[in-house]
């Protein structure tokens, strides 16, 4: 009788032996190993922060090959983005601390105890929101996860997209030129002066806000102009939500330099920025789309980065960091919808591409001319 109750003590009630049952352990977080960038396309995308469960030895050992199901925790600061990316298979976003924004297909935000459906082919991305972003469970129930392996990670990032090869000869041209174009605009007399540290001179510094305010103030007029003068549903919608999102910056920008702002007249930068709106009147829905997102978006996107960089420390607007931030995203927006056109339409769009940059080359000159000689 004292043998069998020693035995029975020694076995689980499903008769495992307790000696041979590995201990029970808590895995920390931070004992996770985080990836924070992957390589796509040649292209360095940001993940914020990405723990996937299967680098840490002891759930790798525990998490079954079989029926596989991989799990990472996500990260994202508030304001920090995860672009706009498809995967081929089904993902599940568990929600567990915070505040975030999902953006691509829908365009919604989300909080601790929400999942998020993503199923395979749907092209979202994600953007921390709150006070302290968002922590996530990402769950993958077929073969390996998202970024397992991060040399053949299994996503495919918009922009990436709109680099490959495989699209219509004409679009691809677009592109190419539209990058040789985006790295001339770095030569640009403007990145000089905000790179040069002589807007550290609060005088000259509220004359380039004077100046890019007029700017400002215009690039809502071509948003609305576009959106009110569009009537093909594909484009209008892509339109209205561009404006949604941009809605009401040039507004902030006043409301942020209160009493310091200046109400400036020159006919240079009045012609230059009145002529993208007066376009918005004249072009059709494509030539619209590469002025907007070829032309401006991509030019606000390089310029943005350096802006913010070298001003952030005067702390007088949040301008170029909300920038920054949004318009990588703003580039890409319908670009779609331009890859299987006639050639004869690539040749009207390549014109206006060319006379885009130029007027957009000869305002930011101007600007950089009105502070110089202030």
């Amino acid at each position: 009788m004292a043998n069998s109750m020693e035995t029975s003590k020694s076995m689980t009630k499903n008769n495992y032996p307790i000696e041979q049952r590995e201990k029970i352990k808590i895995i920390r977080r931070d004992e996770i190993p985080s990836l924070t960038h992957v390589l796509i396309d040649n292209i360095e995308q940001n993940l914020g922060i990405l723990k996937d469960f299967r680098k840490h030895s002891d759930l790798l050992d525990f998490l079954p090959n079989e029926g596989r199901v991989s799990l990472a925790w996500v990260h994202l600061k508030p304001l920090e983005k995860l672009a706009c990316h498809v995967h081929p298979i089904k993902t599940m976003i568990i929600m567990c601390d915070g505040h975030g924004r999902i953006q691509g297909e829908i365009d919604a935000e989300f909080s601790d105890g929400d999942v998020v459906i993503i199923p395979n082919g749907s092209l979202h991305g994600f953007v921390g929101a709150g006070n302290e972003g968002f922590w996530a469970l990402s769950v993958q129930f077929e073969g390996r996860g998202l970024y397992e392996n991060p040399n053949e990670a299994q996503v495919e990032f918009a922009d990436g997209r709109l680099h490959k090869k495989e699209y219509n000869p004409g679009f691809t041209k677009l592109l190419q030129r539209n990058k040789q174009f985006s790295e001339d605009h770095k030569q640009n007399p403007m990145f000089a002066l905000v790179t040069s540290g002589r807007l550290a001179d609060e005088r000259l510094r509220n004359r380039f806000f004077d100046c890019v305010q007029v700017w400002s103030n215009f690039f809502q007029k071509i948003l609305f102009a576009r959106s009110a003068f569009t009537e093909e549903r594909e484009f209008a919608l892509l339109f209205n939500k561009h404006l949604d999102e941009e809605y009401g910056h040039n507004n902030n920008l006043a409301a942020e330099r209160g009493d310091a702002l200046k109400v400036i007249w020159d006919p240079i930068l009045e012609a230059t920025s009145n002529w993208f709106a007066w376009k918005m009147l004249t072009l059709d829905s494509t030539e619209k789309t590469v002025l907007v997102h070829l032309v401006l978006e991509v030019g606000s996107s390089v310029f943005s980065k350096v802006a913010n960089l070298n001003m952030s420390s005067f702390e007088q607007t949040k301008y170029f960091a909300v920038h920054d931030e949004a318009d990588d995203e703003h580039q890409v927006m319908g670009l779609e919808l331009l890859t299987n056109l006639e050639q004869r339409s690539y040749d009207r769009l390549i014109q206006i591409q060319q006379e885009g940059w130029d007027m957009l080359n000869v305002m930011c000159a101007r600007i950089a001319e009105l502070v110089e000689s202030y």
